[in-house]
């Protein structure tokens, strides 16, 4: 429920460790019962448990076993981890369980392959059970109920099962370890056979590209004419081509020399300085030319001075030196001449020595490429000649292994019968059922609580919208009523025990009413509630007893039409009443009746009516109120539950107050905002909220609250 914007339940009741240790005393009932219930479960559960025996063998995984392809097969690398998880699929798997199963017989096992019960038998009669089915069955109880576990340092694998016969355990452990390794070394034999067919196949092959390799190589050197001798051969080529080009060397600096004193001479001679030339010089008929020519021009001179320059000796002598003159230019051309043409030959040597450097290159490479390809094939067959070494040196130890395979494991640690059951650990179920039941009762406890929004204070109450005071009429038990009177009712309990802590509580409601009528003649009440069965009539009887026993004038109506609900107030049967006096054929003297207590009349119904009529909504019921007020204090009207019959709101219009009975622990909080919307109809008479039959130890966390009082006020009552 809402109430001012706030979801209302339970827990919103929970505000001190008082109301707390209210809370359980109020549900120990559920508390102790979900408790006990719990332990008996829990207590059944250990006993019914059958004990489970563990027992575990240890393998050591070999990481390092190689395939004997491997030095000549490239295959992919595998961890240390990955290999363990392998073989630990390989322990796990179908196949180890089904030889486990045939090897020990426990497809006839019923711990292992379990029939069908007698009541299951019964029910629904089943044939003879196939043995493939048996097997089957034994197979996947003994995969579930094995566990394969890895060592997290050492490559180590557990393997663990779980029986009910600690031998038996320790057999299936040990059966799985020797038939894992049993079938390992079966795999390593067909891997080994398998690896050798290969290697065979691989060998086949291999000597045929050996063979083919050997002939193409032949077929090369042939066609290009290479011997054993070649490599030699090639080497005096070379040292050949290295004297050629030496020579080449010379023969070109010999002839850049040569055409360098053809240029010089030729340039000297041409400019008339041919005697600066060193071959010139160096000339030995440029040496007699030359004396001649010195000779000469001193006769010339001396017959010019002797004879004059006409003279015929002088013309002779100088005849003589002329021709000398051409003679040294003769020579000077031919010994030019001559240069050139050591110049022009040395040029020549250097074409000659150059075309046999090109024809020795030319050889030398033809020769290198030819070896070159042979080199290549060469070195093919040589790699594959040993290629084809190492398959069948690796052919023969696969061979070998294939007679004796290496295992993949070592069972370092076989399993042994178990001392005490690993299922069920009794202690801790013990404990856990110590703790369990309790909180299971707790959680019960604060469950209903949680979904529970029946009123059980006035806190609750007193925020509703429209609420005015709330008050508190305690309970009176059966038998407390049994002393009295077998038949005692709680109004009767007000006059056998006027001093009661119930009665006290009652005139607590009389005295929140004579607040209320302060300033007036006489007051009106309408007492009705949500619901039927609230203690509204009880309210009504016993608060008109209460208030004329305290010395006012009262008058208790009975305006539950169709319940007559004080029909047990008076004694003897009635002929009329409220009824007859609104429809007039009976006089208002005539129908009320004294009550026992001095001070209270009674206006009560005949017996229950069911009319369609508005008996209350025409006027008449209004009138006689207007005589009733001019004698009594208090009318009382105890009416029809408010969300049952519309009377109650038509009755509250004609009141002075309400008083809206809630029954503690009973009624809801939506139950009581209902009731209050519809008493809201009526007008603004103030609504007071009354509890009734609050028990006498129930939790009111308030100490304005005076109920929260009650448990020490014993020497003020008499009960």
């Amino acid at each position: 429920m809402t109430r001012g914007g706030v979801m209302m339940n339970g827990f919103t009741r929970l505000r001190s460790p008082r109301d707390v240790l209210g809370l359980f005393v109020r549900r120990l009932w559920l508390f102790l019962i979900v408790s006990g219930l719990t332990a008996l479960a829990m207590g059944a559960f250990i006993a019914t448990r059958v004990p489970r025996y563990e027992s575990t063998a240890q393998i050591e995984i070999d990481v390092h076993r190689q395939s004997p392809m491997a030095p000549a097969v490239a295959l992919p690398e595998k961890s240390d981890q990955g290999i363990v998880g392998t073989q630990m699929k390989r322990i796990a798997s179908r196949t180890i369980a089904a030889r486990v199963v045939d090897q020990l017989g426990l497809s006839h096992d019923p711990e292992w392959s379990p029939e069908p019960g007698r009541l299951a038998q019964w029910i629904a009669p089943t044939p003879l059970v196939p043995e493939e089915t048996r097997r089957r069955r034994a197979i996947d109880t003994l995969m579930a109920a094995m566990t394969v576990e890895r060592d997290e340092v050492a490559p180590v694998v557990s393997v663990r099962v779980a029986s009910g016969d600690p031998k038996r355990a320790a057999d299936i452990v040990n059966a799985v370890a020797d038939a894992y390794l049993e079938e390992a070394s079966e795999a390593g034999r067909a891997a080994a056979a398998g690896e050798a067919g290969v290697l065979r196949r691989q060998l086949d092959r291999l000597a045929s590209e050996v063979t083919s390799a050997d002939a193409a190589l032949a077929d090369y050197r042939a066609s290009h004419g290479l011997t054993a001798l070649s490599a030699t051969t090639g080497g005096a080529v070379e040292q050949q081509a290295a004297a050629l080009a030496g020579q080449l060397a010379a023969v070109q600096s010999e002839s850049a020399a040569q055409q360098a004193r053809a240029t010089v001479a030729s340039g000297m001679i041409a400019a008339g300085r041919g005697d600066g030339f060193a071959e010139v010089v160096q000339s030995p008929a440029m040496t007699q030319l030359r004396q001649q020519q010195g000779a000469t021009a001193a006769q010339l001179a001396e017959a010019r001075v002797r004879y004059g320059p006409d003279h015929p000796r002088v013309r002779r002598v100088a005849a003589q030196a002329a021709d000398i003159d051409q003679a040294i230019r003769d020579e000077q051309a031919r010994i030019a001449g001559s240069v050139q043409g050591s110049a022009q030959a040395s040029a020549q040597a250097v074409g000659a020595v150059a075309a046999q450097l090109a024809a020795v290159r030319g050889k030398q490479a033809g020769q290198t490429m030819a070896q070159v390809g042979a080199d290549r094939l060469a070195r093919i067959a040589d790699a594959k000649r040993t290629t084809y070494v190492q398959l069948a040196q690796s052919a023969a130890r696969s061979s070998q292994e294939g007679a004796l395979t290496s295992l993949p494991g070592t069972v370092i640690t076989r399993g042994i019968p178990a001392m005490q059951p690993t299922y069920p650990r009794t202690e801790l179920l013990v404990l856990l059922a110590l703790l369990a039941s309790p909180a299971m009762g707790v959680i019960a406890v604060l469950g209903v609580e949680a979904f529970d929004t029946r009123v059980r204070g006035p806190r609750e109450l007193i925020a509703l919208p429209g609420a005015g005071h709330v008050s508190a009429v305690s309970k009176v038990s059966g038998k407390v009523l049994k002393q009295i009177d077998r038949r005692a009712k709680p109004w009767d309990y007000v006059l056998a025990k006027p001093m009661s802590s119930f009665a006290e509580s009652v005139r607590a409601v009389r005295r929140r009413l004579a607040f209320c009528r302060a300033g007036r003649g006489s007051l009106v009440v309408s007492i009705t509630s949500s619901v039927p069965h609230e203690g509204k009539s009880t309210l009504s009887a016993s608060l008109a007893r209460t208030m004329a026993l305290a010395g006012d004038r009262v008058l208790l109506i009975d305006c539950d039409l169709r319940r007559n609900g004080l029909a047990d107030l008076l004694p003897d049967a009635l002929e009329a009443g409220l009824a007859e006096v609104l429809e007039g054929s009976v006089e208002l003297d005539e129908a009320v009746v004294r009550d026992a207590a001095p001070g209270l009349d009674v206006l009560p119904l005949a017996g229950p009516r069911f009319t369609p009529q508005d008996v209350f909504g025409d006027g008449r019921m209004a009138r006689l109120m207007a005589r009733l007020r001019e004698d009594y204090e208090y009318v009382i009207l105890d009416a029809p539950p408010v969300l049952m019959i519309d009377d109650a709101v038509t009755l509250a219009r004609l009141s002075d107050a309400v008083l809206l009975a809630i029954r503690w622990g009973s009624t809801r909080l939506e139950t009581i905002s209902a009731a209050m919307e519809r008493l809201r109809e009526a007008g603004d008479q103030p609504i007071e909220l009354v509890m009734t039959a609050v028990e006498p130890r129930a939790s009111f966390s308030s100490y304005r609250e005076p109920h929260y009082y009650l448990s020490a006020a014993s020497g003020y009552h008499v009960n």
